[in-house]
């Protein structure tokens, strides 16, 4: 991992599902902290994420799931996760583990890394160049201003 203090651990995990704006899950360091990864989702990726909220409970083991067990049963134990980079409006994430006294890295999707560190009880890193901010009601006002003044 690159420098702790170019990540912050995610500790609130936040999901939102609109119709129209799709399926969201948004990861902050705190509650109340204004500065927050949002990144968009499937049905099925949000439904995970969910699960592991324990805000809903599937009739069958998810995808996830099986691949949980069947790692466990093999000695991985799974240290942390990074959503570290940006590209052509993709997210990248990896999964760090270990087995034995091997370190191991795999690529992953930021939602089905996300949904195994819930599963998993491993933090969650975010590399602060992805973080977004929440715009004060002033900022909000003066963007308001600028478009009520532009002609179109």
């Amino acid at each position: 991992m690159e420098s702790s203090n170019e990540f912050i651990m995610a500790k609130d995990v936040s999901i939102k599902s609109d119709r129209i704006q799709g399926n969201t899950v948004i990861l902050k360091e705190s509650e109340d902290d204004p500065s927050y990864f949002l990144m968009f989702v499937g049905d099925a990726e949000l439904t995970a994420i969910a699960k592991e909220k324990g805000l809903v409970e599937p009739k069958r083991p998810l995808t996830h799931d099986l691949y949980l067990s069947i790692l466990k049963q093999a000695g991985v134990v799974f240290d942390r996760i990074e959503i570290y980079a940006m590209q052509e409006n993709t997210y990248f994430a990896k999964v760090v583990a270990r087995m034995g006294e091997e370190l191991y890295v795999f690529d992953s999707r930021p939602s089905d890394a996300v949904a195994l560190a819930l599963h998993q009880k491993c933090p969650i890193w975010v590399h602060r160049k992805l973080l977004r901010r929440e715009l004060s009601q002033e900022e909000i006002q003066e963007f308001e201003m600028i478009i009520r003044t532009v002609k179109f």
